[in-house]
């Protein structure tokens, strides 16, 4: 996984969960369009099933818009948690729908075992250092991928997943920037 790092930052390792596995960040993840948004736990609610969506950064800053990326261990290669630093332990999971995958993104507790719809990779965009976040979900090599994306480019936008646009990629592409930097 590569990140966009400003300033010339190295990307940072965090030091786990209860697990003691290594961890990478803590990160805004911002938005391509505008660069302005970035995703966040709406409200700063710790109730599991809130929505994320798109916000401006807070200042000071908080852990509901804060990311680190923990490695889904052997069973799943490359794939990620998104877990926010509120404290819950809590990762970005895709509500899917049943015949397209498409779906909003929610915050739930990471779930015993790898459940597809909690895990994440990154694809690179046609924008170098802006990378697409793919769900698990329904992945395979004969399906578009379906990623992340606001419902519009305005202030507290739901995130959802649906399959990767080709034509309105930027919609669709994100940037990681470290937060203590």
């Amino acid at each position: 996984m590569s990140i966009t790092a400003t300033k010339g930052a190295a990307p940072k390792a965090a030091s786990g969960t209860s697990t003691g596995e290594l961890n990478l960040g803590p990160y805004y993840i911002q938005y391509l369009p505008g660069n302005h948004y970035v995703l966040d736990v709406n409200g700063n609610n710790t109730a599991k099933g809130t929505e994320v969506i798109g916000y401006t950064v807070n200042l000071p800053e908080t852990g509901n818009q804060q990311w680190l990326f923990v490695p889904a261990g052997p069973q799943a290669p490359g794939w990620w948690y998104l877990q926010t630093l509120m404290g819950t332990e809590y990762v970005m999971t895709l509500q899917p729908h049943a015949t397209t995958g498409a779906g909003p993104v929610v915050m739930q507790p990471k779930a015993l075992g790898d459940l597809d719809t909690q895990l994440w990779s990154l694809l690179p965009t046609e924008v170098p250092g802006y990378w697409y976040i793919q769900s698990k979900y329904g992945a395979s090599n004969s399906q578009t991928p379906v990623v992340i994306g606001l419902t519009s480019d305005t202030s507290a936008a739901s995130a959802v997943a649906n399959p990767l646009s080709f034509t309105g990629f930027a919609a669709q592409a994100w940037g990681f920037k470290p937060v203590y930097w």
